[in-house]
């Protein structure tokens, strides 16, 4: 619609792929799941090349962490922009724009509020609600289920599968949509993302949010990538363990690890055991496939379960 040159770089999403991509293509605006961005970064600081027209991305499917925000903005020069949508919401529910006067904020200032997905656009409302459905205050610290109403919000799927308790509706009585996301919206409407409410880690009755520790792991010195999931706790129900990457060469350790996260997350948040393994597994379009991780650590016995046995 624009007249703009459009890049597909089909099943080649590896960094050296987009890296040339981008540079032989003249890419200026693009747009990706933290994943690919991650392949990308590391191939950037690998072989200490430049981004010479990439000017804006944005950022998707699944929360972008604030280091990844901060080496795009402060190393390269690019923009970054988070966002928000299903396909249910054909597909957009959330951009991540500053409102008037933001501009001026400092740069931890600003970070805050790009990490976040960002205010409904125009039609969309949002609303989070408790397990019993009662909704919550935008206050930006409770954290429910995400819901959404508006006029390009799906009413059925298609042959009226995936309806809601065996029905073939998927909104409620209101017209509200569960996502299936869990997020908290501050004063000034701007929902964060914290977790799937399937991955969400429910720890002595409280919510843990494997997003965010995952996306402050990964800005430990030595990590390329980590993932979060809950093993089943014989006090707590559940607690989380961090199952990581180091980066080419790395060394990093568990409690290297441990201690960056200390003062950075919740304590009672702190993961009670940290793997490293090779690869962690990726939908085609790079989300994190954590189901087939709950499967590969299915029977893994936390240090601290042990203990409280």
């Amino acid at each position: 619609m624009a007249g703009a040159k459009l890049v597909m770089p089909g099943a080649k999403m590896d960094g050296a792929s987009i890296y040339e991509l981008l540079e032989g293509e003249r890419v200026s605006v693009t747009a990706a799941v933290p994943t690919v961005w991650l392949m990308l970064l590391q191939h950037l600081e690998a072989n200490n090349l430049k981004l010479s027209t990439l000017k804006r991305v944005a950022i998707g499917g699944s929360a972008c962490p604030p280091s990844m925000i901060e080496k795009f903005e402060r190393s390269y020069g690019v923009e970054v922009v988070h966002a928000w949508g299903m396909t249910e919401l054909s597909p957009i529910g959330t951009i991540g724009s500053f409102k008037s006067g933001m501009e001026d904020l400092d740069w931890d200032g600003k970070l805050k509020v790009k990490s976040k997905q960002g205010r409904a656009l125009f039609t969309v409302e949002m609303k989070i609600t408790d397990d019993q459905g009662a909704d919550l205050p935008h206050d930006g610290k409770a954290f429910g289920h995400l819901l959404v109403r508006g006029p390009s919000v799906s009413r059925a799927y298609f042959k009226n599968e995936g309806g809601r308790h065996g029905t073939n509706e998927v909104l409620d009585a209101e017209g509200w949509f569960d996502t299936g996301d869990i997020a908290t919206i501050d004063p000034l409407g701007f929902m964060h993302i914290t977790d799937r409410a399937k991955d969400v880690i429910k720890s002595g009755g409280e919510w843990i949010s494997s997003i965010d520790i995952e996306n402050t792991a990964v800005g430990c010195p030595g990590i390329a990538e980590a993932a979060v999931i809950g093993i089943p706790h014989p006090k707590w129900d559940e607690r989380p363990l961090l199952i990581c990457i180091r980066k080419a060469g790395a060394t990093v350790t568990k409690e290297e690890v441990l201690g960056f996260l200390q003062g950075r997350i919740a304590k009672w948040w702190m993961p009670d055991d940290v793997v490293f393994v090779e690869a962690i597994p990726h939908t085609a379009t790079g989300k994190i496939q954590k189901v087939e991780l709950r499967q590969q650590f299915a029977g893994y016995k936390l240090p601290s379960a042990t203990a409280a046995q």
